[in-house]
């Protein structure tokens, strides 16, 4: 790795600068495998996000429109419109380019085009949207007006693909869109246990009715240690969940027509078509980070240190029984972007964390084309061309959702 790429005109590709970059494309029965180095050190793609948002939407105080709470997703319409999954009201709230408030869609309740627990809402093709509620495992449908046009059931038969505790088929959630309409589902939950655990997460492909399923297969989910805490004034054990942080864990997006994979145990990803099958394998070099003691105690220390004192006593005290691990994750997260790029987060341990959040953008073939920052604190929803939208929690946990531009 020699040098590194500097802004241009175009998107770029590796081909044209064969010195500044070092990966690998071989075929495996079929299937595409990139193999890339790590970009150089301190090196940056030319990518550039502004230095404070175009757009923040959220207020602590004053009128209630504006104030955000458990916000699940967030999306940009091309009229320049953004809607936000409002959880904690479970409505589509809809500001204006400028964000000024314009009207909120749906509402809570079990109804078509109602929801318990909004989660994630897209632009669906053509003029629509769809909105998920990850409690109920099903989808609701709306046009760009607000107006409800169906709300379809995600289920799987129990056994085989979408596995089941009981004879009922299995509620999935969703977990993102393609473009055909494709919908990327995951089986809801599991059965919680004690001590160092994680539930096995079966995800598939269906129809945009809800049929047409087909498996990805079954991936583990995050790892979570339990314990039984007795809380002598309500005379009850609880089974208290914490879960672990530097724990492994499964990443997915939607990479243009595909669906990325990714366990973070080792730099992989894997692509798959819109029928199920595998197209690519996509890694990078990588060396494990080994966590301290102390570095995993800074972590659940800084995790809870805005809980009531009680609760906060109890959750270190389970903390303290927590194994070290071995190694870090090898990624904190995957996204994609407009222009079929795929793009996956670094892992900071504790003391070595910059005041940014740095990615690896891999090109639409898969190949590693160099680092891009973000800003630190930011949950990235969506990337557009000249644009990102996420959600930042300021002091006294106050959200807002913020778009900011994106120059590359």
């Amino acid at each position: 790795m020699t040098a590194a790429i500097t802004a241009c005109d175009s998107d770029p590709d590796p081909a044209d600068w064969p010195d500044a970059l070092d990966y690998g494309v071989r075929d495996s029965a079929g299937i595409a495998i990139v193999e890339s180095r790590r970009p150089a050190e301190g090196s940056r793609l030319g990518w550039e996000v502004g230095s404070e948002p175009r757009v923040s939407i959220g207020a602590a105080l004053g009128e209630a429109d504006y104030q955000l709470y458990e916000v699940g997703d967030a999306t940009r319409l091309a009229d320049g419109r953004i809607v936000v999954a409002n959880g904690g009201s479970n409505e589509l709230l809809v500001f204006d380019a400028a964000g000024t408030y314009l009207a909120a869609w749906a509402s809570q309740g079990e109804g078509p085009g109602e929801f318990l627990s909004l989660a994630t809402v897209h632009r669906w093709a053509g003029d629509s949207l769809v909105a998920a509620d990850s409690e109920q495992g099903r989808v609701s449908v709306f046009d760009l007006e607000g107006n409800h046009g169906r709300t379809t059931t995600l289920k799987g038969e129990p056994g085989g693909m979408f596995k089941s505790i009981s004879n009922d088929p299995t509620e999935h959630r969703m977990m993102g869109l393609l473009p055909d309409g494709t919908i990327l589902t995951r089986d809801i939950g599991g059965v919680m246990t004690k001590g160092l655990w994680r539930w096995d997460h079966t995800y598939g492909l269906a129809g945009a009715d809800g049929s047409s399923n087909v498996s990805l297969g079954d991936y583990p989910g995050p790892e979570i240690y339990s314990e039984s805490v007795h809380v002598e004034e309500e005379r009850m054990v609880y089974v208290m969940p914490i879960r672990h942080p530097f724990g492994k864990t499964t990443f997915t997006a939607v990479w243009a027509d595909l669906v990325a994979v990714g366990r973070n145990e080792t730099y992989e990803i894997r692509a798959f078509a819109s029928d199920g099958s595998l197209s690519r394998i996509v890694r990078r070099d990588h060396e494990p980070g080994v966590p301290t003691q102390e570095q995993q105690d800074a972590r659940i220390r800084e995790r809870y240190a805005d809980r009531p004192e009680e609760e906060r006593a109890r959750r270190l005290e389970v903390a303290a029984n927590m194994p070290l691990a071995e190694t870090s994750p090898a990624y904190s997260n995957i996204r994609s972007d407009a222009l079929g790029h795929l793009w996956v987060a670094e892992f900071e341990l504790p003391g070595e964390e910059p005041d940014f959040t740095l990615w690896t953008v891999f090109d639409p073939e898969g190949r590693a084309i160099g680092f891009v920052e973000t800003p630190s604190g930011l949950t990235i929803y969506e990337i557009g061309a000249d644009y990102i939208l996420g959600r930042r929690t300021g002091e006294m946990d106050v959200e807002s959702v913020e778009l900011w531009g994106l120059s590359r």
